[in-house]
């Protein structure tokens, strides 16, 4: 009847206008879809306090974007229970045709973007389709705060914003999407899915959790998690780096890398550029061989004994002195003596002198991204200088921001015996988020849930060579297919093979080898380019 009556106004309106109906009346699709506009969800339809939240446009994209040749692009906003405190803006795409499956989209940084969930699945291969040309329910948020730049953390000195991007946004943009697509379609969907990387790797994980009835499938690719033990170890190292003449320019990374590369490339029995056997690297490189004869900073074809000094703090895990949430005392080690990424905004920074904030690509970049969380949600000084804080004086802040914002739970149970399955990938040279905190995070499930349990439910990938979407080796793989496949089918994932979609990368294949094995070169083969010629080694 509504869809009825929308028609009638429309033509009304037409006719009055001197357009006649068949010119410009809208076809049943496009009612449909405008018949969204206005829709009210009342709180009592979301799991975590809100005031409601609005669909204030629903429009029919037409193309090839989406399946059947279409979707409704639906925005709105979920209202907050505190009038300071800004709204959550959402999207959710809904396909013509729907394959009654829907997958939540994470962000990334700090948020602060509206995720719009109409590009693949993060790392995901171009040679396949996208969720929404599937036939999915895609849909994001901004995570509760509009900002400039993923880098601001302004947004977090409001207690509700802070709860919302500390992980309810993620359930309330759900509940609201599920609102939407009952109206809309009239029936639930059969599978949920999440997916994300960094931040939105760390949100996947906070979903699965906190609300792991809410989903049959996540993929988590190098989760910033727990995202306030990564922000103080990236304070701590930051200090580290700043004093004592320790800091290493472009050329002197360069230095490490290329130093590192000639001892470990081989290691995986082929010279590729590509660190694969990382274990094997631990026990080849020494730091040492490139001390400069006078322990001091002789120039960029050596380094002095302070620079060697901050690289192995660097490769030393970080003490935390304040208990996190769930136990956590510290952050691990990075891969310095690995190939580490350390270039862009990851880098340690184009110049010697650090600013107040911390300065983008000139400053150490673990600096950079420690900063906002310091800052704004645990002193709460937009004045403060980050390089003086001590987190003994602020250990209840802390403790009460590691609750609100970190998915530290090692017990996934609940969303395994719910028959949900995860996919978790993280690069060996990622220097925003270190691979051995996705090594520690899955090794404390496989203690708390045995080893067998948990590869009845999760896989774990490390790609040699990939960094935080950049590096040596940028990965894409059809992970949607798989966790299809073994959520839907009971098809568990075999013999995955990985692309390099770098410009460089010509389209070389691996094999998606499962931690803690390794991508070894067969012996005898003769084309380094091709996944079949590598064999997963421990």
């Amino acid at each position: 009847m509504k869809l009825w009556h929308l028609m009638m106004a429309s033509a009304v309106f037409l006719s009055s206008a001197g357009i006649s109906a068949a010119q410009a009346m809208p076809t049943p699709e496009e009612a449909h879809c405008m018949a969204v506009r206005g829709m009210l969800i009342p709180p009592d339809k979301i799991g975590e306090p809100a005031r409601r939240a609005v669909v204030y446009s629903a429009d029919l994209v037409k193309g090839d974007e989406a399946a059947g040749g279409g979707f409704c692009k639906v925005l709105g906003s979920v209202e907050p229970i505190d009038p300071k405190a800004p709204n959550i803006n959402f999207q959710i795409n809904l396909p013509l045709t729907w394959n009654d499956k829907i997958i939540q989209y994470g962000g990334g940084g700090y948020d602060g973007t509206l995720i719009e969930a109409v590009k693949n699945v993060s790392f995901g291969s171009d040679a396949v389709k996208t969720p929404l040309q599937r036939g999915y329910v895609t849909f994001g948020s901004d995570s509760g705060h509009q900002s400039p730049s993923s880098l601001d953390g302004k947004f977090l000195l409001n207690d509700e914003a802070l709860a919302n991007f500390g992980g309810l946004q993620i359930k309330k943009t759900h509940d609201v999407t599920m609102a939407v697509v009952e109206s809309y379609y009239g029936r639930k969907p059969q599978k949920s899915y999440i997916q994300g990387n960094s931040q939105g790797g760390h949100e996947s994980l906070i979903a699965i959790q906190r609300w792991p009835a809410d989903y049959d499938g996540a993929i988590v690719t190098h989760p910033a998690n727990p995202f306030s033990a990564l922000q103080l170890s990236g304070n701590y190292l930051a200090k580290a780096f700043y004093k004592n003449g320790a800091y290493l320019s472009p050329a002197k990374v360069e230095l490490l890398n290329v130093a590192v590369t000639k001892a470990c490339d081989k290691l995986d029995g082929v010279e590729d550029g590509l660190i694969s056997n990382t274990a094997a690297c631990d026990a080849t490189f020494k730091v040492e061989d490139l001390r400069c004869a006078s322990g001091k900073d002789e120039g960029n074809s050596c380094l002095s004994d302070a620079q060697i000094a901050v690289l192995k703090t660097i490769n030393t895990p970080y003490k935390s002195p304040v208990r996190l949430e769930d136990g956590i005392d510290g952050f691990p080690r990075w891969p310095i003596f690995q190939g580490g990424d350390l270039y862009g905004l990851w880098s340690f920074g184009s110049s010697p002198d650090l600013t107040n904030p911390p300065t983008p690509f000139a400053n150490f970049g673990l600096a950079v991204l420690a900063d906002p969380l310091i800052r704004y949600a645990i002193v709460r000084d937009p004045k403060f200088d980050t390089m003086t804080f001590d987190p003994t004086k602020y250990a209840k802040r802390v403790a009460q921001v590691s609750r609100l914002i970190d998915a530290n739970s090692a017990d996934l149970s609940a969303f395994e015996k719910r028959g949900g399955k995860m996919l978790l990938m993280h690069g060996t040279i990622d220097f925003a988020i270190s691979p051995y905190n996705t090594i520690s995070y899955y090794e404390r499930v496989v203690k708390t849930m045995g080893a067998e349990n948990v590869h009845g439910f999760m896989r774990f990938y490390l790609v040699p060579g990939f960094g935080h979407g950049s590096g040596k080796f940028i990965a894409a793989w059809d992970q949607l297919t798989a966790l299809e496949n073994w959520t839907e089918k009971g098809k568990a994932p075999e013999n995955l093979v990985v692309s390099d979609a770098g410009k460089d990368g010509d389209g070389r294949t691996r094999p998606m080898c499962e931690y803690p094995s390794y991508p070894r070169y067969k012996d005898g083969a003769t084309d380094p380019s091709k996944a079949e010629n590598f064999e997963c080694a421990k």
